[in-house]
């Protein structure tokens, strides 16, 4: 008698569904993970997490929950620059050369070969953009471009955002105006406010821009005292509604000193405020490339200064019994973190290319090396590309909100 046929195992049970993590769980989970790039990811999975991201409270817990200190390095995507690394005899051909972007990230690790992306490409939806130059980088993930071709040319503006896919052109300036510098004084999605520096003989000529009104406001003169010139290639820094720059004269060129002016409707009031004296054995000529105005995350007005190989930050302590005072908070020793090099044979010429106060990053070229980031938070160097006669021109930090609002509804 055979065997009867074995029959088909039952089917399993199937398990039951999970019961729906509150909201309040939600946002803590997303709040801890790692970096802006992965909360997009997760803002990207499904609209239920795009609304809990998009709520105003969610990122101050994200960047709590990191305990950066307010620095978020992973914003920094990379920064604009133009190539002039040709010998003397043939520069004149290459000066002409366009306008690029180096992507930061991954490619940090092969310094051989940076990643590096036309500017078309990078600004893709800002129509023609032959000519223009980027300038400066604000809040909101913003940034100015200007196109001057030549001292009687009226100057163009063009006010992008990348990542949402927007572009402003500015209305033009009036003849004449050739602006030396461009800062945003305020940035925040699809408002801000825009400024124009013309340097005239000692005398600062400030047009600002809203982008509320659409238009240009009346021309403010601003007069620097004590026969101070300007160094129009230092970054400018807007601290407490005052815009400061790096100053001295050319009597005593190893004085420098910073001057803050504060725009009213119809004029500029101008004040000077003392540096350390250890920014003082820079000269007028050299202070660009060692010593840099920024924010700190105290609310504070901040100077970074490269002394040889020794890098120090320094905080003006605005509420103590002696006025204005300078004391220094950080002094970190760059020699153990550079590769080996024979300082004997050359001499040692370390400068300051840059510096981006959202991500805590600093840009530092190294003569006969290459260009450096360094992060003053964590103290960590790492090499971006090798050396190479670059013009730094400003760099571009990514924002979450603009990265949501560059998101397809769904």
């Amino acid at each position: 008698m055979s065997a009867p046929p074995p029959q088909p195992d039952a089917p399993l049970p199937l398990p039951l569904p999970l019961p729906p993590l509150p909201a309040d769980l939600q946002v803590e989970i997303l709040s801890r993970v790692g970096n802006a790039v992965s909360v997009v990811r997760c803002a990207a999975t499904c609209k239920a997490w795009r609304c809990l991201i998009q709520e105003p409270s969610f990122l101050p817990l994200f960047y709590r929950r990191r305990g950066s200190g307010g620095f978020d390095p992973f914003s920094l995507l990379g920064f604009f620059f133009r190539d002039t690394s040709q010998r003397l005899p043939r520069r004149r051909l290459y000066r002409r050369r366009p306008t690029r972007f180096l992507l930061l990230g991954p490619s940090q690790s092969r310094p051989s070969s940076p990643v590096v992306l036309p500017l078309s490409r990078f600004l893709a939806t800002a129509g023609d953009l032959d000519g223009f130059v980027p300038v400066a980088s604000g809040g909101g993930g913003l940034v100015a471009l200007c196109r001057t071709l030549g001292s009687r040319d009226t100057a163009r503006i063009c006010v992008c955002n990348p990542l949402a896919g927007t572009s402003t052109f500015l209305p033009p300036l009036p003849p004449l105006f050739v602006p030396e510098k461009t800062i945003f004084l305020e940035a925040g999605g699809s408002s801000f406010r825009l400024l124009t520096v013309m340097d005239d003989q000692r005398v600062l000529v400030l047009r600002v821009f809203s982008s509320q009104t659409g238009w240009w406001d009346a021309a403010v003169a601003a007069e620097l005292p004590d026969n101070m010139v300007m160094i129009v290639s230092s970054p400018a820094v807007v601290h407490r509604g005052a815009v400061h720059w790096i100053c001295g004269t050319h009597a005593l060129p190893n004085a420098v000193h910073t001057v803050a002016v504060r725009l009213t409707q119809a004029v500029a009031s101008v004040s000077r405020i003392n540096l350390p004296p250890r920014a003082g054995l820079n000269r007028l000529t050299e202070a660009s490339r060692a010593v840099h105005l920024t924010n700190s995350v105290q609310d504070t007005l901040s100077l970074v200064l490269v002394d040889e190989l020794v890098l120090s930050i320094w905080n003006l302590e605005e509420s103590s019994p002696d006025g204005k005072q300078w004391s220094c908070c950080k002094a970190i020793h760059l020699m153990p973190m550079l590769p080996p090099i024979n300082f004997s044979c050359r001499k040692v010429e370390l400068s300051i290319q840059g510096l981006c106060e959202k991500s805590g990053s600093l840009f530092l070229h190294l003569v006969g090396e290459g260009l450096f980031m360094f992060n003053v938070e964590t103290k960590k160097l790492v090499k971006v590309c090798k050396d190479h006669f670059a013009n730094y021109l400003c760099p571009y930090v990514a924002d979450i909100g603009s990265c949501l609002a560059a998101m397809k509804k769904f």
